[in-house]
């Protein structure tokens, strides 16, 4: 039954990709590693990172990103915001709306992976 339900988010994972790369986002979200981490490590990260890059479209995106003027910005969440989402109560709203039948465990900690590693953006650098 696991085995299902894995091949179900991974279909849905590589059909987002898939749309999401042929829609043109004109989002250029990269992921920005620090560079003690070893190099074989930064794969293995870089592979998460992408598959949270997906969930957070697919389950976070519709209320946190923002648009302006034909640019998609994702925020940038502080360590302890992180913390928050990832345990689901410091925010009602998450509690309600992203059970666990929704977005699991595994997934959840795909999207802080994306999260915690996408490059700030432009205006948090100023």
């Amino acid at each position: 039954m696991e085995n299902i339900k894995f091949n179900k988010v991974s279909c849905l994972i590589i059909i987002a990709f898939l749309i999401s790369t042929c829609a043109g986002n004109k989002s250029a979200v990269t992921a920005h590693f620090p560079d003690a981490m070893l190099p074989h490590v930064k794969e293995q990260y870089k592979v998460q990172w992408e598959k949270g890059k997906i969930l957070y479209e697919l389950n976070c995106a519709k209320c946190h990103t923002i648009k302006e003027k034909k640019r998609v910005i994702i925020p940038d969440f502080r360590e302890e915001q992180l913390k928050g989402y990832e345990l689901r109560i410091t925010n009602a709203k998450h509690e309600a709306s992203l059970p666990d039948t929704l977005v699991t465990e595994e997934e959840l900690g795909l999207i802080m992976t994306f999260l915690r590693y996408k490059k700030p953006n432009e205006t948090a650098k100023k």
